[in-house]
């Protein structure tokens, strides 16, 4: 249950060697990432979900309440329960970003699974899961060209865009699925973002990379404010940036696309517009 049904995370905080890990565990706090990790395609990733344990009296072990964030589990020996004598490292120092252009096997960050480049094993197939309770009328039919009346679906969300970009249309459901996409344009006429909000209910989603003719695309994980994000986005501009976070809580998957210089040139402009969706003005 490593990487799904784990709700802590127990390690002596002396290893194998002899060495005190003390003051490095004694620097994770709550929202931090923790890891362990067998090969380069064998570890999880866990997000820490509340305050760590410290050892007790007479005890080496520290505990650390954590839920599953992001993992790799191709390797040799990576399923089922881990052997009593396998030899595993930690990292409470996890990097926080992990881009395409550095695994060599398939990784999954929540929702989302990310192959490598040229990748030719096996492919996961996707399954139904139970989502959250959701608002009523989130699959309502609904076409709007004016934020008032965009603002009638319970899903709708006020990005952080420029205010001189205009909303050309809002349109429910997105693609029979319950939620709704927004497209806005510079005042010249010129794509400028697409956003969607929707419930999604079949992981994982498959994320297949690749380098393209006209400059090195990169697909990246991170967690934003603790929720597992995907981007993907052009090292030389030529493209649009695509943002995704997913929120489990809510069952929802928040998309942003990046047409526009200011979003397609800057990842961390393309991010501050999909963190915006999290929680903005217009949130029910």
């Amino acid at each position: 249950g490593l990487r799904s049904e784990a709700a802590t995370l127990r390690v002596h905080q002396t290893d194998a060697g002899g060495n005190s890990w003390a003051s490095e565990f004694g620097a994770v706090s709550e929202g931090g990432l923790f890891e362990w990790r067998k090969a380069s395609d064998c570890w999880v990733r866990y997000h820490v979900t509340g305050p760590p344990v410290r050892p007790a009296a007479g005890s080496g072990r520290w505990e650390f309440p954590v839920e599953w964030m992001t993992y790799a589990a191709t390797g040799e020996g990576c399923t089922g329960a881990v052997g009593s004598a396998t030899m595993l490292r930690v990292d409470e120092a996890a990097p926080a970003v992990i881009r395409s252009l550095d695994i060599a096997s398939p990784v999954r960050n929540g929702p989302f699974l990310m192959y490598p480049i040229g990748w030719t094993g096996e492919m996961a197939t996707p399954t139904q899961v139970a989502l959250s309770d959701a608002p009523a009328n989130v699959g309502m039919t609904l076409y709007a060209t004016d934020v008032a009346t965009a603002r009638q679906h319970p899903l709708w969300r006020d990005p952080d865009l420029p205010s001189e970009w205009i909303l050309r249309y809002m349109r429910s459901p997105l693609y029979a699925i319950e939620g709704y996409e927004a497209y806005y344009v510079t005042v010249e006429g010129y794509g400028a973002a697409h956003i969607s909000v929707a419930r999604v209910n079949w992981h994982p989603i498959s994320i297949r990379t690749y380098r393209g003719e006209s400059g090195t695309f990169v697909h990246e994980f991170r967690l934003i404010d603790g929720l597992p994000a995907l981007a993907r986005y052009s090292l030389t501009g030529v493209s649009s940036s695509e943002i995704a976070i997913w929120d489990h809580a809510a069952g929802l998957l928040y998309g942003m696309k990046g047409y526009h210089s200011p979003l397609r040139n800057d990842i961390e402009a393309a991010f501050a517009v999909a963190r915006s969706l999290l929680s903005s003005p217009g949130s029910p």
